[in-house]
């Protein structure tokens, strides 16, 4: 069987950082993915184990030039954190000392008077003197941008090395020439263009680090929302040990405000516990003896007793973590573009500025204009723009999503979700609660006895139908009695004796062999209940699946979207109208078999249409399979969950268009980060090498350090407008649409 393994690494700068340890990885024997995650800096790895380890993937980043980190989520977090601290702190020393040499380079140039100037010597030590810890702070674009190069593989590291490294050098070879005695040579020194480039490059690579940082603690801080300590039942007292000791079969005691450690069943005990963070639902949940609890939520009142039958990695939070990682680790297909653009993006830069460089020198402008030509193209050129504007989003977006406990297992299905545009309801714990109640009694007895005997028949019944009778006459205050001589008549019903009288309760064929007359039904879409007492007709139940609060609403926002919608269900003709009715839902198909549920995805998807498909139960899995999107409420069964791309952590089926609405939103993102990556490069790139100097607009081709500007510029607006997905308010954009 294949496995998967998430590595963090450090030193990823650009689209062709992850590139190269793509094509690096594939190279090995046993792979069967990889994607290496430029916005997380991580390399998300499936591999055959009897033919390569995770050992060998992690030797292979190392030979590529990046660091791997090794060690839990916190102590990698803290080694992340570390980093960000040293670039700011670079960031500092480049700005203090950038400030003063540009005002030493420019000041002139804006009529300044500037000591020491008339000194050509000294003016030039200081300026080297200044750009000296500036560079020193850019240490890491050397030591792994030149090697990157020598790899034959170079990066935006390597751009920013070979433009600042050009500028350098000619700035060298000008104080040379200085103190030769050319003092003409003090207006041939870049270096601080050098610095500025350094400076203005770590400023969009700061931030850029920050916001990585601040995302990936924001997915760390779902498994914080869960408490470290566990207060387990041993030999009769209540030891407190860590939470990822819990076994399953331990009984956890969880106690009036506190959060709940484990994922298990309730064993003693009743409260109210606040699941907010996984359903969003703002009212506690009532538990008692029989019901689910999950890690991480809390425990408002009363005192419970729980049998664990979940590991710690294994928990509900544990999986909407993996969850939203395996989401954030993979590529939607958009991003195939970038990547095709990226894999050659930097080799054609550096031929565009060399050829460009030659071009000017050739045509007489001298090795000054040439050089700055050189340094401009490398410095504007950077990629980073392009290869964040897919992960990025993708990373904020599928964040948001789960704010709001729906979880997308892949980018793949972030973006699909953006086009979906016809989706079909299973009915059934879908559009309804998928828990029957009674909805009316009709009876010519007194209703507390009519209830009271037919109550103490079902007593004995497993069947969801006649627990909701029992429930429903108890909630009346119906004495249930003993019943005796208790038959159970498959697919019809139940007979028994209530105090001497027979009780028979049962369908409308089964009641009818046994009294002379049944009055007509004259309630269509309900599931009807008869009964006859002592051998007469004594009334009926008419039972209902109630319909979700939310559905309606649902419905209502993905017709303001534009969105076809179809009710496949199982059940009868009526009670599938009688709920399309209320729900809003014109296309009906009833009495559908699970492999007919296929059919109609199929029909549709045939037509041109891409189908979302939701639903909850066993039947649904084949059809949410065949969908283009599945999505599977969580609390249907485990089959359908697996079966589902998308899961629905609440019972609101307003997280459907929600979730349609934050992908449509992510790739619209992804769209404009695209669109603004491509355009920055193919505006920039000619200015840079000296189309507007052709037009006698010289200024901006001269001035390297602009280039930089606009590079950090391009970089700091793609992160920023993925950024905005945080703020995105599913409900907000659909009353705007």
């Amino acid at each position: 069987m294949n496995e998967k393994t998430v590595i963090r690494t450090g030193g990823m700068s650009c689209a062709a950082c992850s590139a190269k340890i793509e094509k690096a990885i594939n190279k090995l024997n046993g792979i069967i993915s990889v994607n290496a995650n430029f916005s997380e800096n991580t390399v998300y790895a499936e591999f055959d184990p009897d033919r390569v380890s995770r050992d060998d993937i992690t030797e292979t980043i190392r030979k590529a030039g990046y660091d791997v980190l090794e060690g839990d989520d916190e102590e990698i977090a803290e080694k992340e954190r570390k980093a960000n601290a040293v670039m700011r702190r670079d960031l500092f020393v480049a700005i203090i000392f950038t400030i003063p040499l540009m005002f030493l380079s420019m000041g002139p140039m804006f009529g300044l008077d500037i000591p020491l100037h008339d000194n050509a010597k000294v003016y030039a030590a200081i300026e080297l003197i200044l750009c000296i810890p500036v560079i020193y702070s850019g240490r890491r674009f050397y030591l792994r941008g030149i090697p990157s190069i020598v790899r034959g593989s170079p990066t935006m590291d390597s751009l920013i090395a070979l433009g600042t490294l050009a500028s350098l050098t000619y700035s060298l070879y000008s104080m040379y020439l200085i103190f030769t005695g050319d003092d003409s040579a003090l207006d041939s020194l870049f270096f601080d263009s050098a610095a500025m480039i350094i400076a203005l490059i770590s400023v969009g690579k700061y931030l850029e680090s920050r916001s990585k940082l601040r995302t990936a603690d924001a997915v760390r801080g779902l498994m914080d929302l869960a408490p470290d300590k566990a207060e387990i039942e041993k030999d009769g007292k209540t030891v407190e040990i860590e939470a990822k000791d819990v076994k399953i079969g331990d009984i956890a005691v969880i106690r009036p405000g506190q959060s709940i450690s484990v994922d298990g069943i309730v064993i003693e005990g009743s409260g109210h516990v606040n699941e907010s963070m996984l359903t969003g639902e703002s009212i506690p949940a009532v538990k008692e003896e029989g019901s689910r609890v999950y890690s991480g939520t809390v425990n408002n009142d009363g005192s419970l007793r729980v049998k664990v039958d979940k590991e710690f990695n294994d928990t509900m939070i544990s999986q909407i973590v993996r969850m939203v990682r395996d989401a954030q680790g993979t590529k939607a297909p958009i991003a195939r573009i970038a990547d095709r653009v990226s894999a050659v993006f930097v080799p054609v830069v550096i031929l565009i500025a060399a050829i460009s460089a030659l071009l000017w020198f050739i045509s007489g402008k001298g090795l000054e204009f040439s050089l700055i030509i050189l340094v401009s193209v490398l410095v504007i050129s950077c990629p980073c723009s392009l290869g964040l504007a897919t992960p990025m989003a993708i990373t904020v977006g599928t964040g948001r999503a789960a704010e709001y406990g729906i979880l997308f297992r892949n980018a793949s299905v972030l973006e699909r979700a953006g086009n979906i545009d016809h989706v079909i309801f299973d009915k059934t714990g879908t559009l309804t609660e998928g828990d029957p109640e009674v909805n009316r009694v009709d009876t010519p007895m007194d209703v507390s006895e009519f209830l009271s005997y037919v109550a103490s028949a079902e007593s004995r019944s497993e069947h969801p139908l006649g627990k909701a009778i029992t429930k429903y006459a108890e909630s009346k205050g119906a004495d249930v009695r003993v019943c005796s001589d208790f038959k159970n008549i498959v697919g019809k019903g139940i007979r028994c004796s209530v105090e001497g009288k027979d009780v028979a309760v049962g369908s409308v064929p089964m009641i009818s062999e046994i009294v002379t007359e049944v009055p007509k039904d004259d309630t269509a879409g309900m599931t009807r209940i008869c009964a006859a007492i002592g051998g007469s007709y004594s009334g009926s139940i008419y039972i209902a699946d109630p319909i979700r609060s939310t559905s309606a609403e649902a419905v209502g926002m993905l017709k303001s979207m534009g969105i076809g919608m179809t009710m496949v269900t199982g059940d009868s003709s009526a009670a599938a109208s009688r709920i399309a009715s209320e729900v809003g839902i014109t296309d009906v198909e009833s009495g559908v078999l699970p492999e007919g549920k296929i059919t109609e995805v199929k029909k549709r998807q045939a037509a041109g249409k891409d189908v979302a498909m939701v639903g909850d139960g066993i039947n649904d899995s084949p059809a949410l399979i065949q969908s283009d999107i599945g999505m599977a409420v969580s609390s249907g069964t485990d089959i359908a969950v697996s079966s589902a791309d998308v899961i629905l952590m609440n019972d609101d089926v307003r997280s459907v268009p929600y979730a349609l609405t934050i992908g449509k939103a992510t790739l619209r993102n992804i769209k404009q980060n695209l669109f603004f990556a491509f355009c920055y490069n193919a505006v920039c790139i000619p200015i840079a090498a000296g189309v507007l100097y052709l037009f006698g607009i010289p200024e901006f081709t001269q001035m390297p350090m602009l280039a930089a500007l606009a590079m950090s510029c391009s970089s700091i607006s793609v992160v920023t407008n993925s950024l905005r997905l945080r703020r995105m308010d599913p409900e907000k954009l659909l009353r705007n649409s």
